[in-house]
């Protein structure tokens, strides 16, 4: 007996995880502005405008990554650095936010990668419906 899979669906193609594309689009597109604007501010000879923690820009940093990978937009998981070419399904980000859960988890885990990891945990989370919160 043969097993055929079905192909992609337009409905499964607009999803990234459990969420639509346009919500995955917007959700990247705050984060990676976030980011930026922390990096500018803290160019400036004023620094950061707003009172937020310093980790701030990395748990940003993390989620636009997380999106961005999400979104196939890099080549590289953020946490494992797994080569994708596509879209990655359900089961790959669950498998990166695993990673990540692994690494916050790791009583040596630096200060400053432990808040880029919490944003690529938390965005993860988001698009594979283990949270309802955005990250950040």
């Amino acid at each position: 007996m043969t097993t055929r899979h079905a192909p992609p669906t337009r409905a499964r193609a607009d999803r990234i995880g459990v969420r639509a594309r346009e919500e995955v689009e917007s959700a990247y597109r705050a984060r990676a502005a976030e980011a930026a604007e922390v990096t500018e501010a803290a160019r400036t000879p004023e620094g950061p405008r707003s009172a937020r923690p310093e980790p701030f820009q990395a748990v940003s940093e993390g989620a636009a990554d997380a999106y961005r990978w999400a979104l196939a937009r890099a080549e590289h998981g953020p946490v494992t650095g797994a080569p994708t070419r596509d879209v990655p399904d359900l089961a790959r980000l669950t498998a990166e936010a695993d990673a990540a859960a692994v690494l916050l988890d790791d009583p040596v885990c630096p200060p400053d990668k432990r808040a880029y990891v919490r944003g690529v945990h938390d965005a993860l989370a988001w698009l594979c419906g283990q949270s309802d919160e955005h990250a950040v």
